[in-house]
C-alpha cells in the first residue's frame, strides 16, 4: 500500500507530466497562428532547446542545493507566466518570449520530477512508476493535438481559448497538489554539507555521465523528427493528424515500456529500444515515397520506439546518480544534448528529407553504441534500492581477450 505522502507525489507528478505534454505541442500548434510569418517557424522550434538549457542549468542544480519542494513550487510560477504570455500573445515577440519561459520550466521540472518519483516510490515498482508517470506527458500531447485538430476548422481564437482553459485548469489543480507534497525524505536526510556536492572523481560516475549523455544526444536530436519536421514538410495537409498519430504511438510505447522494463531489465530494454528507433528511421527513407497512409503507419511505430527510448533513459538517469547529485547529474546529461540540438538547427535547416533521415539514422546509431556500452559495462538498476553511487555503482571492466596481463587479478 502507498502512504499518503507517496500518493501525493504520484498524483502531483502525474499532473505535471500531463501539463508538460500540452506545452510540448505549443510550438508546432502556434506556428499556424496568423501573426507568425513563415520565416519565423524555426525560431519557434529553437525556443525548446534554448529554454530547456536554461531550465536544466538553474532548477536542476537548485533542487540538489535547496530541496525538491522549493524548486517544485518555483517551476510552477514560471509555467504560469510563460503560458499566459503564449495564450494571450498578439505578436511574434510575445509568443517567442512565452515559449522560451515555458520551455525553461519544462527543462527545470524534469530533474525535480524524476528525483521526487524515485525517492518516493516503493523499491519494487519505482521503475514502472517512473515510466508510467512520464508517459502521461504523451497523453497531454495527444489531448492538445486533438483539441487543435477539432478547433482548427473553427478559428485560431477558439483553438487558443481551448488550450488556455486546459492549461489554466491544470495549473490551478497543481497549485494545490504541489503545496501539499512533502519534501523528499532521502534528500532531507542528507547532511547539509553533502547536499548538491558534485562527485565525479570515481570511474562509475564518469562512465554514467558519458554514456547517458551520448544516449541523450541520440534521442534528443531525433525526438519527433518524423512528426514535427519531415512529416509536415512532406504532407502539410495532414500536419495535425501526423502530430496526433505520433503521440498516440508514444502513449502506447509508454505502456509497453512500463510492462517490459521490469521483466527485460533496463540494460536489454534500452538497447532494444535504440535498435527499434534506428530501424524505423532507416525504413522512413523508403516509406516517404509511398504516400501518407504508409507514412502514418510507420510514424506510429516510430513513436512507440521513441517513447521506449525516453522511458529507458528516464529510468537510467534517475537511478544512476546518488541523491545528493541526482538533479545535477540528470541536468548535466540533458544540457549537452540540447546545446547540440540548438546548434544543429542551422546545419539541418538546408537538408532534404532524405539527408535529414540519414543524419537521424547516424544519431540513432550513436544511441545504439552508447546503450551497447551500458549493456556490457553498466549495472542493472531495476529492482536495486536507492544507494550512494560510489559505494554501490560498480562499472564492469572490459575483458582482455589477449596480450599480457599486468598487475593483480583482483585489482
Amino acid at each position: 500500500m502507498l502512504t499518503r505522502e507517496q500518493k501525493l507525489v504520484m498524483l502531483s507528478t502525474t499532473l505535471d507530466m500531463f501539463l508538460e505534454g500540452v506545452f510540448v505541442t505549443l510550438s508546432p500548434i502556434s506556428v499556424q497562428w496568423p501573426f507568425v510569418p513563415g520565416w519565423a517557424a524555426p525560431l519557434l522550434f529553437i525556443m525548446m532547446p534554448i529554454g530547456t538549457i536554461i531550465g536544466n542549468s538553474t532548477f536542476g542544480r537548485l533542487t540538489d542545493l535547496r530541496g525538491r519542494k522549493l524548486t517544485y513550487l518555483s517551476v510552477l510560477i514560471v509555467y504560469a507566466v510563460g503560458s499566459a504570455l503564449v495564450i494571450l500573445s498578439s505578436n511574434l515577440y510575445e509568443l517567442l518570449a512565452g515559449l522560451l519561459i515555458v520551455y525553461s520550466a519544462i527543462g527545470g521540472e524534469i530533474p525535480v520530477v524524476l528525483s521526487y518519483v524515485v525517492e518516493s516510490a516503493p523499491v519494487d515498482i519505482k521503475e514502472r512508476v517512473v515510466v508510467l508517470i512520464t508517459n502521461v506527458g504523451n497523453v497531454g500531447a495527444v489531448v492538445a493535438a486533438a483539441l487543435a485538430l477539432m478547433t482548427s476548422g473553427v478559428s485560431v481564437n477558439a483553438e487558443r481559448l481551448a488550450l488556455g482553459v486546459l492549461i489554466g485548469l491544470a495549473i490551478s489543480v497543481l497549485v494545490i497538489t504541489r503545496s501539499l507534497v512533502p519534501e523528499s525524505r532521502p534528500w532531507a536526510s542528507l547532511p547539509r554539507e553533502r547536499r548538491g556536492r558534485v562527485s565525479l572523481g570515481y570511474e562509475s560516475a564518469r562512465f554514467a555521465l558519458a554514456s547517458l549523455t551520448l544516449m541523450a544526444i541520440s534521442s534528443v536530436l531525433t525526438f519527433g523528427l518524423l512528426a514535427l519536421s519531415i512529416g509536415p514538410e512532406e504532407f502539410p495537409s495532414i500536419s495535425n493528424e501526423i502530430l496526433l498519430v505520433y503521440f498516440i504511438g508514444e502513449v502506447l510505447g509508454g505502456f509497453l515500456a512500463a510492462y517490459l522494463v521490469t521483466y527485460v531489465g533496463s540494460k536489454g530494454f534500452t538497447l532494444a529500444s535504440y535498435l527499434g528507433g534506428l530501424v524505423t528511421t532507416v525504413a522512413a527513407v523508403f516509406v516517404l515515397r509511398l504516400g501518407p497512409v504508409p507514412f502514418l503507419a510507420l510514424l506510429l511505430a516510430n513513436g512507440v520506439f521513441t517513447e521506449t527510448v525516453w522511458a529507458s533513459r528516464n529510468v537510467l538517469e534517475s537511478l544512476a546518480f546518488p541523491t545528493n547529485f541526482r538533479g545535477t547529474g540528470i541536468s548535466l546529461v540533458r544540457i549537452a544534448a540540447y546545446v547540440l540540438l540548438a546548434a544543429s538547427y542551422p546545419v539541418t535547416a538546408s537538408m532534404t528529407p532524405v539527408e535529414y533521415l540519414i543524419f537521424a539514422a547516424a544519431m540513432w546509431a550513436l544511441g545504439v553504441g552508447a546503450s551497447l556500452a551500458w549493456y556490457i559495462r553498466g549495472p542493472e538498476l531495476v529492482g536495486v534500492p536507492l544507494a550512494n553511487l560510489p559505494e554501490e555503482f560498480k562499472v564492469r571492466p572490459p575483458r582482455r581477450r589477449w596480450g599480457p596481463q599486468c598487475g593483480s587479478d583482483t585489482g
